[in-house]
């Protein structure tokens, strides 16, 4: 494991400078892919119970693609302005999330040999929750980008989620737990927001929820990425996932 941290900046309600850090880890392969994951609103970059160290060394092992996961500043204030509940130093937090998720994209792009073993590698995003929207918003910035996972996604980022939902090309796969009504909600809508996308492929995960709790579900989120990124149609069997929770 590998591990950074950009040194950002973006424009505040008031127009003035907003710097941020976006920290984050990556498990670099030969595989020639590149997987930028975002977590949840309150996750750090590891994951909750450290999951996405687990996960990234377990698509490390097998070359499916080098993960990628960062983390945006947590937000200072609640309700502090009108148009969002979150934001970070009298800026917009869900435009830190995006603009943080997007830097680091490039980041990696430029870095791409060391990183996968490619100068000119595929792309793939995920997000969990609120990273599942983010996600969606960084998407069709880049043209490198093929296809995106949202787990546990809705719509938490308002008009950048909007935006990206509709334009962009590439594949959308969506895991979501059977018992979670939000993520049931966009799983299917997504397919009526998502009308440039090349394909969109839903699957529901039975006694699951929000937060794939529980040893079987975490081996059932594990797969969830070798479905979206490696072709495993076993999903969402827990056979052949890893062990994500102690």
């Amino acid at each position: 494991m590998e591990a950074g941290c950009l040194q950002l900046t973006t424009t505040g309600y008031q127009g003035q400078a907003v710097p941020y850090e976006v920290p984050f880890i990556a498990f670099p392969t030969t595989s020639g892919k590149l997987l930028i994951q975002a977590p949840g609103a309150g996750e750090a970059k590891e994951g909750a119970w450290n999951r996405y160290v687990r996960l990234g060394e377990y698509l490390q092992a097998r070359g499916v693609a080098t993960l990628v996961s960062f983390n945006p500043p947590w937000p200072d204030a609640q309700g502090k302005y009108p148009d969002e509940p979150y934001s970070y130093r009298d800026g917009s937090w869900n435009r830190i999330f995006v603009e943080g998720m997007a830097h680091l994209v490039e980041h990696c792009l430029t870095n791409a040999e060391p990183l996968c073993g490619t100068k000119e590698p595929e792309v793939y995003l995920a997000g969990f929750s609120a990273g599942g929207s983010v996600a969606v918003a960084v998407a069709p910035l880049f043209a490198q980008i093929r296809r995106i996972l949202l787990v546990s996604a809705y719509d938490s980022v308002g008009w950048f989620f909007l935006h990206g939902v509709r334009h962009y090309a590439g594949e959308v796969y969506v895991a979501y737990a059977e018992g979670d009504s939000p993520a049931v909600a966009l799983a299917m809508s997504i397919r009526s927001f998502a009308r440039k996308a090349s394909a969109v492929h839903a699957r529901g995960v039975p006694h699951c929820d929000h937060g794939f709790s529980g040893e079987t579900n975490g081996n059932v989120l594990a797969k969830a990425y070798l479905w979206a990124f490696a072709g495993d149609e076993s999903f969402p069997s827990p056979e052949g996932g890893v062990r994500l929770y102690d």
